[in-house]
């Protein structure tokens, strides 16, 4: 009897399946939230081309005659003259003070140069007089991918205590104000001071976006909603790289890309909030407001009765979490973090994502390192990810989130260990494009997987604090081109050993797969229980003691 009563009980995810998963509703907003994501593909990538290496040489002062570059400069095994070092002049020299005679340079005493002469200047290179500081390139990717230590958290919050809605407003706008500021920077101090602060209050507008993109559908609908987000950002990262390329003007591509951030304010007026946040926020009429506009935008019909058995089990789960909370005598956030289930799991998609990060990003900036055209190779390097993302779209549904996961970790591992033992030319990037195919397919997997285990009320929070901490990654990856110094393919094995770890430890996490949402600890607790039964029955049909 009991068992027939709560196959009868209406959920949320029944009334969204009875809305459709793609309407007109779901359409409009959709093209609300994937512009702010669009923007972010684009703000990921755009420190590769604002600090992109230029070519130049050294400045002779003595003698500026191109032609004595050849007696001034030491040249390296392909031919080029030196950047960073030249001959020192005879200091007895009197041949009529001819300094630009080959005689005039000592070619047996090397040292260090004083200025530079740049032949191409569409980065802060040229603008900020950086040549031989290559530790000032790096150091503004480094200190892009640390602002998401700030943002990503903060972003949280604020999605978790003011709603989805404030917090992609909040962010992108951050994004745009900053971003434009950065174009009229006038100095290397000043650029690397906005490139801080505009990812710190601003880059967790894909965080934000994809939360409340996830809410608005059913467990069907997750999977392809993932797909287009990684899709806008694929998109904006080329854009970025076919418009650098093609301006050739650091501060026209700042101008471009950021300007149009600024106009998601409206948002506020045009953007539905998630009825889901607005449950567990005691907001009930709200939130059945939102499903009701859906289902009028969507033109299909839900029984009255739907909405009031959906409003009695949410404020049933509120008054649930109260109770629970009153009887520990802790408040619900003390209640999920003194929760070692939740600690078990921020600690392993923490992992996760720190080893995603640092492949997915290491793997596209030393991309621009490889021989010939840095901004093709880069295109190449993001592109596959689209056929990544389709695989994911097959895959997750039908193997499940942990095989697929574990899977792409593991190869992209394999594959990434082997790659210095593999001839040089088509094979060599062959194996270069599987491992960041394979990574991509792991990472934007990893987002769904991460999102679905963890509470309603505090899964922007929770999930924020696993892409922060997986942010050491991002931070790391614009240093790992230095390593092929020590040892050419050190980038490349430290990646490997990284995935292959993370392919082993995602298989304890439970399996969400076509699973409801957790809307509290309690909801997270009975999954893992399931996950054990799962794993038993699993365990003893291999055994061939069940049928």
């Amino acid at each position: 009897m009991d068992v027939e009563k709560k196959k009868d009980e209406i959920t949320v995810d029944d009334i969204l399946l009875d809305l459709g998963p793609f309407g007109r509703f779901h359409l409009t907003n959709y093209l609300l939230i994937l512009f702010p994501v669009l923007l972010a593909g684009m703000y990921s990538s755009v420190y590769n081309f604002e600090a992109m290496d230029l070519k130049y040489r050294c400045s002779i002062p003595e003698c500026e005659d191109p032609s004595i570059v050849n007696f001034s400069i030491p040249h390296d095994a392909n031919g080029e003259p030196s950047k960073c070092r030249r001959f020192a002049p005879f200091s007895n020299f009197t041949a009529l003070n001819d300094t630009c005679s080959p005689n005039y340079y000592d070619t047996s005493t090397e040292i260090k140069c004083d200025s530079y002469v740049y032949f191409e200047e569409h980065s802060i290179v040229k603008e900020f007089d950086l040549g031989c500081q290559d530790w000032k390139r790096s150091l503004v990717g480094t200190v892009h991918n640390a602002g998401f230590f700030i943002s990503i958290p903060l972003t949280g919050l604020l999605s978790d205590k003011y709603g989805r809605k404030i917090a992609v407003v909040f962010a992108s706008v951050a994004n745009g104000v900053f971003g434009v500021i950065r174009a009229f920077s006038i100095n290397y101090e000043m650029f690397i001071v906005l490139e801080f602060l505009e990812p710190a209050l601003g880059a967790g507008v894909y965080t934000a976006c994809f939360v409340l993109a996830m809410e608005l559908v059913g467990p069907k609908g997750r999977v392809f909603v993932s797909l287009l987000f990684n899709t806008m950002f694929i998109l904006g990262g080329v854009s970025v790289t076919v418009l650098s390329w093609w301006l050739q003007n650091w501060r026209y591509l700042l101008l471009i890309i950021y300007t149009p951030a600024i106009i998601t304010f409206f948002y506020i007026w045009s953007l539905t909030e998630s009825f889901r946040w607005l449950f567990s926020k005691g907001r009930f009429e709200d939130g059945i407001n939102v499903l009701k506009n859906c289902e009028k935008f969507n033109k299909v019909s839900v029984p009255k009765d739907h909405y009031d058995q959906v409003e009695k089990q949410a404020m049933q789960q509120r008054d649930a979490v109260k109770f629970e909370s009153q009887e520990s005598n802790q408040s619900t956030f003390k209640q999920i973090f003194s929760s070692a289930l939740i600690w078990k799991r921020l600690f392993i998609c923490s992992f996760l994502w720190t080893s995603s990060t640092l492949v997915y990003y290491g793997l596209s900036i030393n991309a621009i390192e490889l021989s010939g055209n840095s901004y093709l190779n880069y295109i190449v390097v993001i592109v596959i990810e689209a056929p990544a993302n389709v695989c994911k779209l097959i895959c997750l549904d039908r193997f499940g989130r942990k095989k697929v996961i574990s899977t792409a970790f593991v190869l992209t591992g394999v594959i990434l260990i082997a790659y210095e033992f593999v001839p040089g030319g088509n094979w060599s990037t062959t194996f270069y494009l599987g491992g960041k195919f394979f990574i991509t397919l792991a990472y934007n997997s990893l987002y769904i997987f991460a999102a679905e285990v963890f509470p309603t009320n505090y899964r922007t929070t929770l999930l924020a604090i696993c892409s922060t901490l997986g942010r050491v990654g991002s931070a790391l990856a614009p240093q790992t081109p230095l390593l092929s110094k020590l040892y050419e393919f050190l980038p490349t094995i430290l990646f490997g050993v990284m995935a292959t770890l993370s392919g082993i430890i995602v298989m304890t996490l439970p399996e969400t797969n076509n699973q409801k949402l957790p809307d509290s600890l309690k909801d997270a607790q009975a999954q893992d229980r399931r996950n054990i039964i799962s794993n038993t029955n699993e365990r003893t049909t291999d055994n061939g003691t069940r049928l």
